[in-house]
């Protein structure tokens, strides 16, 4: 009988391995996002969990919060990382996405009212915190800004263009270098792509955006305002990087994103 039960057990306990490991190095407290958190831990990833497709992983998230989630999918992310997606067992309603490359990732894990987020935090660590979203910025938009037409009548008719939507990304390298670099940021824009295409997915919108370009911004520096970076952005000919409009016209980008490293907002 205890022959039986014992590597039973053994092969429960293996089946679901942990994704985050304790680790005594000190973070770059100069690399990471700038949001006010409820709690936070500096850790180890293992990407090989993520990269075995185990059915069932273990996130063990802080000392009083583990949970565990279910293998969805393992898939080439925009840039050409790798995007592991993922659902909280017993959370229908939840969302764990990580976009990873060699040693580094970022993620994102949620459910019920919980936001947590994980990203490289220097010295070959990772950070995760749990962000207060009582803190975080209002949105700009309010009812003013509503759509009134449904969205199957806007998708149904032939002049409203088409779902798909064509997005160049640049970078400041005040925005790579607080990410932790290049790898860092890929992995940044591939969570921003993917989240934003689900986002639409979730409202019943056939619309999605495909990444068509992304590079950094060498040798600009960046304005300390939002109006002023985007003003440098926006207007050509005025020596800042006016490269942008020229190779947006080459990609056919219908949209064009800034990420750096201002948090005026």
């Amino acid at each position: 009988m205890f022959s039986i039960l014992i590597p039973l057990v053994l092969g429960c306990a293996q089946s679901m391995p942990q994704l985050f490991i304790d680790t005594n190095t000190a973070p770059d407290f100069s690399i990471g996002s700038q949001h006010q958190t409820l709690a936070s831990r500096t850790v180890d990833i293992n990407l090989d969990v993520l990269r075995r497709q185990h059915a069932v992983i273990d996130l063990n998230i802080f000392a009083n919060l583990n949970v565990q989630a279910r293998f969805v999918a393992l898939e080439t992310s925009p840039t050409g990382g790798e995007l592991w997606r993922g659902k909280i067992i017993g959370h229908g309603d939840s969302t764990v996405l990580f976009a990873f490359r060699d040693d580094t990732a970022m993620g994102t894990i949620r459910y019920q009212d919980k936001l947590i987020l994980v990203e490289y935090a220097g010295n070959d660590t990772h950070r995760i915190i749990e962000v207060d979203q009582a803190q975080m910025p209002c949105c700009g938009n309010n009812i003013s800004h509503s759509i009134k037409t449904k969205a199957d009548a806007v998708l149904n008719n032939p002049s409203a263009g088409s779902p798909e939507i064509t997005v160049m990304v640049v970078y400041t390298t005040e925005a790579k270098n607080s990410t932790g670099g290049g790898p860092q940021m890929e992995n940044k824009i591939d969570l921003a792509v993917v989240e934003t295409n689900d986002s639409f997915a979730d409202s019943g919108l056939s619309h999605r955006i495909e990444l068509v370009y992304y590079d950094e911004t060498v040798g600009y520096t960046e304005a300390s305002s939002f109006g002023g970076i985007l003003d440098d952005l926006r207007i050509n000919g005025d020596g800042k990087i006016d490269w942008v409009h020229e190779v947006r016209n080459q990609v056919q980008a219908d949209m064009v994103d800034l990420i750096c490293d201002n948090y005026q907002y």
